[in-house]
């Protein structure tokens, strides 16, 4: 990623312009140049704590075609149950080789991109993280996804990138 568009999306700067296609639909407000997911994840011994951020239209457009509804409305109990099935398969997350299941805490909008609080459990202290995040890649060809980890105990740091599809897992060692 060049380093004009890493600053863009760490300062959450983005132009955003409705398509014809879109225009007047209640879930789908807009379309942007790019798709970018921007993860910020804290590993304590047993919980990994996670805020998720992505285009608003982007995620409600996903959740809509996988759950074919008519419409949906984020920071809803409905799409929050939505989002979080949609983890499972698009952001597993494995502690110590165990697959964890995700649980949305909540979910806020922040102006065209929705974040999303989401935790995973594990039985055991978490001393490897393997993960993959396609969250979008379905649906857009030039989606990239960030994932930046801190390790609470190590103060470790760690930020993976994800983009073209892939869905090879990184794996972290604490």
């Amino acid at each position: 990623m060049s380093s004009w568009l890493h600053a863009v999306v760490l300062a959450g700067a983005v132009t955003v312009t409705a398509p014809a296609s879109t225009r007047g639909h209640p879930d789908i407000e807009a379309r942007h140049e790019f798709h970018v997911s921007y993860t910020r994840m804290a590993v304590e011994p047993l919980v990994i704590s996670a805020q998720i951020r992505v285009f608003a239209d982007d995620v409600t457009r996903v959740l809509i075609e996988r759950s074919r509804a008519q419409s949906l409305t984020l920071n809803s109990p409905q799409a929050d149950a939505a989002f979080q099935r949609y983890l499972v398969e698009s952001f597993p997350v494995q502690a110590n080789g165990r697959l964890l299941t995700p649980a949305i805490v909540s979910s806020s909008q922040d102006k065209e991109m929705w974040a999303f609080i989401v935790t995973w459990t594990s039985a055991t202290p978490i001393t490897s993280l393997s993960m993959h995040n396609a969250v979008l890649f379905e649906i857009f060809g030039d989606q990239q996804n960030i994932v930046k980890v801190k390790h609470i105990p190590s103060t470790k740091e760690s930020t993976l990138f994800y983009s073209g599809g892939s869905r090879a897992d990184q794996v972290l060692r604490f």
